[in-house]
């Protein structure tokens, strides 16, 4: 008996993940480590299945967005280093030196509290990243004074050892390059800054996936893959370029539920937006926006039955979907893919993206706790994971 009940799931192909990150180790400087980003619950894949698979396959690290996503990671085991991208407060640095996981850090009071809560508790030193913001105009340094007043506090404190410095970049992934050679040349400022102050440099790291892509030669030591590491390139422009071959990793699959013949015109859904022709065919699908399968793809979007594009119909509900089957005969319990391909046709992140007007990355991140997810090995199933179910 299958661990789920309801006929929605997602597969993650973990060869695809493999793929990608042996794909980018050819690509990036031999001597440029891989840290593979496993935030937002691994982009909706799964961050504890999709961040051994990326360290089985060749990553050295792992980071994440914020301290409880490290957390989850070291409770399955996991005890690659790992890298918090984002704000911890710093009552919270204790978890930090407990489960041995590196922070960020950019502010100098910032330092001063979190060495005094390390030093009170007695707990083991933390591994501190310091960002510099050098145009995201998120979190960092901005100037060489403030980047040498937090570095002075790190070397001052006990209880915080400099362990990396990164920056982030706003537009690696747009055919201009205007404004990522300036981030680069302003974090190449800071790092002459710091050598000619006397420091040893620690780990450097700058290239997201769209860097790494199109500027491997600025890998320095380490390189974080992001959303090239599901097999998704981080804008169009950076498909096109084909500087590397991607496998997407994730589909996403329902069984249908219910399929009725409309003898008669039927309206179909909320608001009876929709109006069905004789003796047109309907399927339900148990799957809606609560599972984050947009409700925007009402009556634009569609999905793939027995290899064919079927539109959906009607507004997208809470909990199901209704299609318009038009080529072969529908039944219960047969499978209907809503991204990913069946037989030579292809549903893919960056399709529905452009229908609801976002990008791939919200995409398949909107996907939810009520739908498993199962995961593949050469085609085979080999492991199933349901947070309703834990």
């Amino acid at each position: 008996m299958k661990p789920f009940c309801r006929d929605t799931w997602v597969e993650v192909d973990l060869d695809a993940i493999r793929a990608n990150v042996e794909t980018f180790r050819r690509h990036i400087p031999e001597k440029t480590e891989i840290m593979a980003v496993v935030k937002a619950d691994g982009y909706g894949h799964g961050a504890v299945q999709v961040g051994r698979e990326a360290l089985d396959a060749g990553a050295d690290s792992l980071a994440v967005a914020m301290l409880d996503e490290a957390v989850v990671l070291r409770d399955a085991g996991i005890t690659a280093p790992i890298l918090v991208l984002g704000y911890t407060p710093p009552e919270s640095v204790g978890i930090a030196s407990k489960r041995q996981v590196e922070l960020t850090a950019y502010s100098e009071a910032w330092i001063r509290e979190a060495d005094r809560l390390l030093r009170q508790d007695q707990l083991e030193p933390v591994g501190i990243h310091v960002k510099a913001d050098t145009g995201m105009g998120r979190l960092g340094v901005r100037t060489t004074d403030e980047l040498l007043g937090v570095v002075g506090a790190l070397e001052e404190s006990d209880k915080l050892r400099w362990s990396g410095l990164f920056t982030h970049y706003a537009c690696a992934d747009e055919p201009d390059d205007t404004h990522v050679r300036r981030q680069h040349e302003m974090f190449q400022a800071f790092l002459q800054a710091l050598l000619a102050s006397g420091r040893k440099l620690p780990k450097v790291h700058c290239c997201n996936t769209a860097a790494a892509i199109a500027h491997p030669e600025w890998g320095y030591d380490t390189i974080r893959l992001g959303i090239g590491l599901y097999g998704l390139y981080p804008s169009p422009y950076m498909k096109e370029r084909a500087d590397v071959s991607l496998i997407p990793a994730l589909s996403l699959k329902t069984r249908i539920a219910h399929v009725k013949v409309a003898e008669q015109p039927i309206t179909v859904s909320y608001g009876a937006t929709y109006t069905t022709e004789p003796n047109e065919q309907v399927a339900t699908l148990p799957i809606g926006y609560a599972d984050g399968y947009s409700r925007l793809l009402s009556n634009r979007g569609t999905v793939l039955f027995e290899g064919s594009r079927a539109s959906i119909i009607g507004r997208v509900c809470m909990d199901q979907t209704m299609v318009r089957i038009e080529s072969g005969e529908a039944e219960v319990g047969d499978e209907v893919v809503l991204y990913g391909r069946q037989g030579e046709e292809e549903i893919s992140l960056d399709e529905v993206a452009a229908l609801i007007g976002t990008i791939n990355y919200e995409v398949p991140c909107m996907l939810n706790y009520r739908i498993p997810k199962v995961y593949m090995r050469q085609g085979k199933e080999c492991g199933v994971f349901h947070p309703l179910f834990k």
